[in-house]
């Protein structure tokens, strides 16, 4: 097939939140763009296609300028880009300053924010396509030249009308796919910064070995990226991979981003057995996401021998954990979950929400002292967001709470050190919305500031970097949770 578009320019929009309290739009702690990596590895393999390097906008001074001026720079026949909701304005921007160089540009958009593809395209007329769920196998047929009628996983004009094309089936093995083009990051390791407490000083990288995840609980979107069927990497690919990074980059430290890291229980625990450091030939330390009720004694102390050295769960809620966690998790589980893995070693992360429709002061009482019980590492209050595309989002725009409207930028996952506590976009009936940013910057209050959290703290250090970082972890809270 003769390939229609050759040159591809692929770009993110800056993605830090403090832009909404009238920083910069710089994120302090920037992520590599994995999804684009993979779109460029991907590219990468296909003959007489040039990616040119990924634009990160989170190193751009003017991100909107500095796309148009790489697009007049390198005349490229396809820009592809990937946002986040609470990001997609300045990608949508950028899209219309590309067509004012050259209208015959294809322009792509693809990431979280196509789940309101038909909204993004009626705003910006400059954006040509909108690919959903994953997207190599969609960018790959867009730039052999297929017609885009007939390329499955995406959303385009016809007729004036935004019309999607037929469903796309999930990719099953993973392993063939490519390594993200890691080389096409010019910041690459080191300009990318894992987000606090995760970094140990080593050089970082976030990986993820799996897609997909089977529970359906009602604060996330992510059947809309990547689907209900968990699939994962073989652990010999993974292993690979973490060898081909450490090789290359010099990478000792990672994040794994995947939702539900240790569904697969037989496939995680070969993992672990070879990523101990005898097996890997390095000192590889990581931490990871999972769910309370997919851990045990058995498998938390093989992660402990292969390097975890930190495991975040998302625990939600003191009272409504069942409900929010798709109907499986229960505090039983998440009182289990944080006891084995201290004991194994491991330090935990326990992610919580405040202002949920069925909130009140008591019920936030409760996960406050839930959280106080569980005595996590460290623990994030945030106030409760309908991301579009999950079923609190849904609920809300049906009862005309959150309109579906163009404010994306409202949609942010942030608690403190991000510029103060984000401003709720929904309230409940019995909490305003001030009285929801009180009872989160309370929430931390009373967590982190416990006689017996500082004291505990105070008899961990051991550097001078320990010290430091609590330091600052001491002045950020003070400063983003005063009233």
């Amino acid at each position: 097939m003769l390939l229609k578009y050759k040159q591809i320019l692929l770009t993110r929009p800056p993605t830090g939140s403090n832009a909404l309290q009238g920083g910069s739009d710089a994120d302090p702690h920037p992520q590599p763009p994995l999804g684009l990596a993979y779109l460029a590895g991907v590219l990468e393999r296909m003959e007489n296609v040039n990616v040119l390097d990924i634009l990160d906008g989170n190193f751009s001074k003017n991100y909107v300028y500095e796309v148009k001026e790489a697009v007049k720079k390198h005349n490229p026949d396809l820009v592809g880009f990937s946002a986040f909701t609470p990001f997609a304005n300045p990608a949508l921007e950028a899209a219309t300053a590309v067509k004012e160089v050259n209208p015959s540009i294809l322009t792509v958009l693809g990431g979280p924010h196509a789940v309101l593809a038909d909204i993004t395209m009626k705003k910006c007329p400059a954006l040509d396509v909108i690919v959903y769920d994953e997207g190599e196998g969609q960018i790959e047929e867009i730039v052999s030249g297929k017609p885009l009628s007939d390329v499955s996983g995406i959303f385009i004009r016809q007729n004036g009308k935004v019309v999607p094309t037929a469903p796309r089936s999930y990719i099953e093995n993973m392993d063939s796919l490519p390594y993200p083009a890691y080389h096409k990051l010019p910041h690459f390791p080191d300009g990318y910064r894992p987000h606090p407490p995760k970094s140990t000083g080593k050089k970082w990288c976030s990986i993820m070995w799996s897609r997909g995840c089977p529970f359906f609980c009602n604060y996330c979107n992510r059947e809309n990226s990547f689907g209900l069927k968990f699939r994962n990497q073989s652990p010999e690919y993974v292993i690979d991979h973490i060898k081909y990074l450490h090789s290359e980059y010099g990478i000792e430290e990672l994040t794994f981003y995947d939702d539900v890291m240790s569904l697969n229980r037989k496939a995680t625990m070969k993992l672990m057995k070879e990523m101990t450091p005898e097996k890997l030939g390095f000192n590889l330390e990581w931490d990871a996401e999972t769910r309370v009720d997919l851990v045990d004694k058995e498998l938390l102390l093989e992660m402990k021998k292969a390097g975890c050295r930190m495991i975040s769960y998302g625990i939600e809620h003191g009272v409504f954990i069942h409900d929010i966690k798709g109907g499986r998790a229960t505090l039983k589980q998440a009182e289990d979950a944080v006891r084995w893995t201290h004991e194994a070693g491991i330090q935990t992360v326990g992610y919580y929400m405040i202002g949920l429709p069925q909130e009140t002061e008591e019920t936030i009482k409760k996960t406050i002292e839930f959280a106080k019980k569980l005595d996590c590492t460290y623990a994030q209050f945030a106030i409760t967001m309908p991301f579009p595309g999950n079923k609190l989002y849904d609920e809300a725009v049906k009862s005309g709470l959150v309109k579906l409207d163009d404010t994306w930028d409202k949609f942010v996952y942030a608690g403190v050190g991000s510029g103060g506590i984000q401003a709720p976009v929904l309230t409940t009936n019995a909490l305003s919305a001030k009285d929801l940013e009180y009872w989160a910057k309370r929430a931390y209050r009373e967590y982190y500031f416990r006689a017996s959290y500082i004291l505990k703290k105070l008899f961990s250090i051991r550097s001078i970097q320990d010290f430091t970082m609590y330091y600052n972890g001491y002045k950020m809270l003070k400063k983003d949770t005063s009233d």
